[in-house]
């Protein structure tokens, strides 16, 4: 049998909580009446029943399962697959699969094949295309019909594979993420499918880049990428190899020349290119490998990006009548991370981002603002997405969330997106809410085990549903919400109840009174200054001198109370390798200061460097 859509999320709702719910809480949540509640459980219970699963109940106390995690997401996982592919989805959801299923079809699709694939009527389709062609003129794509043909696609290839990517990447759940990165960084696992793309071509395709990509991947160059890089570039690779079995190129047939020049330097993109191309016969297509690189070459000049920094924060103050700008924290933030991120080597406008629904419904104004400052800026309008938007916006939602700092009990681990904004709201939203909890360290998909067993934390708390841990572990949203904080309150109760005392955390600041404390900062930060200025010489660009004293001081500050920025993805090997005898100087001087610096540290400095 198959569940509806609304029983689906119901048996969903019931196994992401831990403890019991009513019929009455369930109701609420979904807005309907007890009594259909009630119906949608004896439909649930058959279908468990098929899996030999039992849902508990009990009078006054509710509803819940008694899974191990495994189980749990084991679970999960089959409704997940079942609600994108197995049922009658609405029509949104079958809007964005005719026009998937027609991108990645050569010939003309009758509306019949169509309504045999979703499995709904012939007039569905008739109606879901009249909003298919809605949605993919935002493409610039057109919908033909040719009576006795069927239907199919025009446009420029541009467009068409712009639209696989956003379609592809829109339809990603956690689960998948997870089990991606798994196969990617765990090579003696079980190898599970990855259920991207099913009932497409796409789908046996990625099977291969996913494998291809896993024995490619070295852990040392996970720093070159995060997690939304690797999917990005894996995608591409896969609607590549689709777009050309289809005889679609995406610019002309001009040959590589410099092929074995990139795969002796390591080059990722062209490593994984090379590999799966031989598996499927393609030649090596110069057009191919930039489309699977990125869009968009490096135009800023890092001269610009404090500039655009402060018009940014600035537009956007005077948007929503609050005083950012007076946040010297946000301007030196925001600023390291347009600088690292309009500097990376590969940019892809449709990646992977946890926050984007939680910022937009929480967050609808600031969301707005940010989003109408960038649309100002030349530097950054061709890059505005929902995700480039969402990230920033995390760097204001600090703003918000700052509070006195109280030293925490429970070690935790939080595995997330790792980027400047995402820790630093997370880390404030955290101890505002539960002061007796203290975050070791951010870890990512990537690294989270090998982070674990470095730190061995009281808890994992993570955004992506995770697997033998060896470690209690609690799933949350990207931003967590008031039932997540729930949730790790009860975990840190209970804990503290087990274990009275828990171990001491890791101190994040050395032993001395707070006014030693302050002399030490500003005697450090001014010593690292004046070396830095010798280092970097007339090299050091004069318009942002003052910005670089700020910077220096600030990051000293982070060394010493152990917040650095984040290695994965904030780390550029071209810039390292460009200036490497200037950052082999750099490291030597933190050294001598007692300062363990890291390269995202030392990446960011080299933003106030005329590389030219």
């Amino acid at each position: 049998m198959q569940l509806s859509k609304r029983e689906i999320k119901v048996l969903l709702r019931l196994l992401e909580n831990e403890d019991s719910l009513t019929t009455k809480e369930l109701a609420e949540y979904f807005q309907v009446s007890v009594r259909t509640i009630k119906y949608d459980l004896d439909n649930i219970r058959l279908w468990l029943n098929d899996r030999e699963i039992i849902l508990h109940a009990q009078r006054s106390k509710g509803l819940w399962f008694e899974l191990t995690k495994t189980q749990r997401l084991t679970l999960k996982n089959e409704l997940l697959e079942e609600e994108r592919f197995e049922i009658f989805p609405d029509q949104k959801l079958r809007v964005e699969q005719i026009a998937l299923m027609l991108l990645f079809t050569e010939e003309a699709t009758t509306t019949n094949q169509l309504a045999d694939w979703l499995g709904v009527s012939k007039n569905t389709v008739v109606t879901d295309l009249e909003k298919v062609e809605l949605f993919i003129a935002s493409y610039q794509l057109e919908l033909k019909r040719q009576s006795g043909q069927g239907i199919w696609l025009t446009g420029s290839e541009e467009n068409c594979r712009s639209l696989m990517d956003y379609l592809l990447h829109h339809n990603l759940t956690e689960y998948d993420i997870y089990q991606i990165m798994n196969r990617l960084t765990n090579h003696d696992q079980p190898k599970q499918p990855i259920h991207i793309g099913k009932g497409l071509p796409f789908y046996e395709v990625y099977q291969v880049v996913v494998q291809q990509t896993a024995q490619l991947l070295d852990p040392i160059v996970t720093n070159e990428f995060d997690y939304a890089e690797l999917l990005a570039i894996t995608f591409r690779v896969a609607i590549s190899v689709c777009r050309l079995q289809l005889n679609h190129s995406i610019g002309t047939f001009t040959m590589m020349s410099n092929a074995q020049e990139l795969l002796k330097k390591q080059d990722i993109p062209m490593m994984l290119m090379h590999a799966v191309f031989s598996v499927y016969d393609l030649p090596l297509f110069k057009d191919e490998y930039e489309y699977i690189c990125s869009d968009r070459a490096k135009e800023n000049d890092q001269e610009d990006i404090l500039k655009l920094t402060i018009q940014l924060v600035h537009s956007i103050s005077e948007e929503l009548k609050v005083s950012f700008s007076d946040d010297a924290q946000l301007v030196t933030n925001l600023f390291a991370h347009l600088s690292l991120r309009l500097g990376k080597r590969h940019l892809y406008p449709n990646e992977y981002n946890p926050f984007v629904e939680d910022i937009k419904s929480l967050h609808p104004q600031l969301f707005t603002a940010i989003e109408k400052a960038c649309a100002q800026m030349p530097a950054t309008k061709q890059l505005i997405n929902d995700s480039f938007i969402a990230y920033i916006a995390l760097h204001f939602l600090v703003y918000f969330e700052k509070e006195k700092f109280e030293q925490g009990v429970a070690r935790v681990v939080y595995v997330c997106s790792t980027g400047l904004g995402v820790t630093n709201l997370i880390q404030q939203k955290m101890e505002e809410e539960i002061p007796n909890v203290e975050i070791v360290c951010f870890a990512s998909v990537l690294n989270a085990a090998s982070v674990i067993k470095k730190y061995k934390p009281d808890l994992v708390i993570s955004i992506f549903p995770m697997e033998d841990l060896n470690c209690p572990t609690i799933k949350v949203n990207a931003i967590p919400s008031k039932e997540d904080i729930q949730n790790i309150k009860r975990f840190t109760r209970q804990t503290l109840g087990e274990k009275r005392t828990l171990s001491n955390p890791v101190s994040r600041i050395p032993e001395l009174s707070s006014e030693e404390l302050s002399r030490e900062v500003i005697l450090k930060g001014y010593v690292i200054y004046e070396g830095l200025k010798k280092i970097f010489g007339k090299l050091l660009k004069r318009e942002t001198e003052e910005a670089f004293l700020l910077h220096v001081f600030l990051m000293v500050h982070r060394i010493m109370f152990k917040h650095q920025y984040q290695l994965e993805g904030n780390v550029n090997p071209d810039i390292l390798l460009l200036n490497q005898t200037l950052f082999k100087q750099a490291e030597q001087l933190f050294s001598e200061n007692d300062l363990a610096v890291n390269e995202a540290e030392l990446t960011a400095l080299f933003n106030y460097v005329d590389n030219r």
